[in-house]
Formats: structure tokens, C-alpha cells, sequence
């Protein structure tokens, strides 16, 4: 059971494709959405929306005949969350072990995401200790025939959060660097991001806004790589295998670095300790953005390039 958005979700996809190495089948309780993008990684068997009816009563400490049936034929229960309350009613569903996995280490802790849920998944006896690295991609990600001639750079300047947006002006002008080694970059916009999709059709770039996840994804499957700020799309693109830069400002890549085959992070030297977590806004400088510069992230990119050649 899972209650995170898209990166959240997508940062334990190893995770999960670990899991079912020992187990089947796994079913996931997670917002619909994101279930079918799960069900079409095949990271799981079966998934469940958590917008459904039955699932509120999990969250009363008493869970209701709907949910016990639904959930009552699965062995183990694997909950990221810190509630009580619902660690409860799961553990009154038949005869199922549940684990609790808090959803992220504490913000004082510099450890990847993925690591703090694998090490609570072990000691709760899921995985063994001896279990080898949970795996860098998803399925399906080798160099598909459709990829390698593919000269499409997806670009996603947006965010979850306005705090995480490196500048429009940045990614334009990496666009045009883009075009000009003759890939075709392509924006992509998220739902909550239409100020972001009117400028830049304003601009004449070309603009792609996904219907869904699995839009997007294929959008992604599709492409030669990969550029964007630290968000649940960046976690997506690394996940399918796609090279990626990734720009970080006020989070901390020590603990949310995309976990991908070729990933490089952008983010400047800072005298600071990356806030996003610990602070309700980010400073008024803002260096962790501002002092990003175009030239890194070209270069970055042709890291990336390089290293596919």
C-alpha cells in the first residue's frame, strides 16, 4: 500500500520488482493512476485504487467486510506510511504479516530512498540480506531498436513543486543547443503546469501534454533522452532506461537521485544544506537554481551522449 505521488511510487519500482522475485502474486493499493502505469511495468500483478470506497475504513483502526475480503488472501502486507491507525486495521485482515515502512528517512538522514525502504523491507524478513542490488531499470529497457534512432530530447521543466523549477529561460536555451546538434527537443507539461505550456507555445517550442501516465511513458520509451527538474517524471525516465540529467535546487540528490542506468545530476556547489524538506520556502537568493548555469547542464548532456556511443 502506497499513498505518494508519482516519484514516490516509481522510487521503489526496484523495489517492488525485488519483491516479486520471492513473491506472487503482489498486488499494489495506490492512486489509479499510477496502478495501471504499475500494472503496464508488469512491476505487479494486480493493483487496487485507493480512491475506492472500501479502503476508508482502513483508516478508522477497524477495516470494513469489503476490505477484508479484497485484501484477506494476501500473506504479507507491505504499508509505506507512518499511521498507526492503519498499520492497525491492516493487521486485523486474516492472518497477513504487516510491515510499516515509514515513506522516506528522516530529513536529517543523507540516505537514497530506495536504500531506507530496502533496509526496512529486510529486516522485516521480505528480502535477504544476501539479495542482489535491486535492479537499475525496469523491464524492456535494452536499447529497443525504436530508441536508438530516435532523435527526440523530452524536456520537462516543470515540478510538484514551484520550488523545484530551474528557470524557462535555461531549458530554452538548452533546447535550442539541442536542436542545433540536430535532436528535436520536445517540451512535456503536467496538468497543474499551464503557465509554464502557454510561454512556451508562445515561444513556438513544441509542447506535448500527456493525456495520462501511460502517454507519458510511452512518450518516454520513445525518446533519445532525457532532461528535467527533480520530479515524479524525472524518477519515470530514469526508470525506463532513458539517459537523463536531472536538475536539483533545494532537494538533496544524496537522497533523491533517480534510480536509473545513466543519470547525471546538476546542482551547484553550495555553502547550504539542501532544504526543501526542512524549510517552508526556499531562500531569497535561491542559489541552488540561480547559480545552476546552462553551460553545466549542456555539458551534462553531452556526458550523456558520450556515454552512449
Amino acid at each position: 500500500m502506497h499513498q505518494g505521488a508519482l516519484g514516490d511510487l516509481v522510487c521503489i519500482f526496484p523495489i517492488i520488482t525485488a519483491l516479486r522475485r520471492h513473491f506472487r502474486p503482489v498486488a499494489l493499493l495506490c492512486q489509479e493512476h499510477l496502478g495501471k502505469l504499475a500494472a503496464a511495468e508488469h512491476v505487479v500483478d494486480a493493483w487496487f485504487p485507493i480512491e475506492a470506497a472500501w479502503t476508508a475504513s482502513l483508516f478508522t483502526g477497524e477495516a470494513g467486510p469489503e476490505a477484508r475480503r479484497i485484501l484477506a488472501p494476501y500473506v504479507h502486507i507491505l504499508v509505506f506510511s507512518r499511521s498507526e491507525v492503519l498499520g492497525s486495521s491492516l493487521g486485523h485482515i486474516g492472518s497477513a504479516r504487516v510491515c510499516r515502512v515509514p515513506p522516506r528517512p528522516p530529513a536529517d538522514r543523507r540516505v537514497r530512498v530506495v536504500e531506507h525502504a530496502l533496509g526496512h523491507i529486510r529486516r522485516c524478513g521480505l528480502l535477504p540480506e544476501i539479495e542482489s542490488a535491486v535492479p537499475e531499470t525496469g523491464p524492456s529497457t535494452g536499447p529497443a531498436a525504436g530508441r536508438t534512432r530516435s532523435t527526440t530530447v523530452v524536456i520537462h521543466p516543470g515540478a510538484g513543486s514551484l520550488r523545484k523549477r530551474w528557470s524557462l529561460a535555461g531549458f530554452l536555451e538548452l533546447a535550442a543547443h539541442v536542436k542545433a546538434q540536430g535532436l528535436s527537443p520536445e517540451f512535456v507539461t503536467g496538468p497543474a503546469e499551464q503557465d509554464l505550456r502557454s510561454e512556451l507555445e508562445a515561444r513556438g517550442a513544441a509542447v506535448h501534454r500527456p493525456a495520462d501516465c501511460l502517454d507519458l511513458l510511452a512518450r518516454l520509451r520513445s525518446a533519445a533522452a532525457y532532461v528535467g527538474n527533480d520530479s515524479g517524471v524525472s524518477h519515470l525516465a530514469a526508470w525506463t532506461g532513458l539517459p537523463c540529467v536531472v536538475i536539483f535546487g533545494p532537494t538533496d540528490p544524496e537522497r533523491w537521485r533517480p534510480w536509473g542506468r545513466s543519470v547525471e545530476i546538476v546542482q551547484p556547489p553550495l555553502a547550504c544544506t539542501p532544504c526543501f524538506e526542512t524549510a517552508p520556502e526556499n531562500c531569497a537568493a535561491a542559489d541552488c537554481l540561480n547559480q545552476t548555469r546552462v553551460e553545466e547542464v549542456i555539458q551534462a548532456f553531452g556526458r550523456l551522449s558520450l556515454a552512449q556511443e
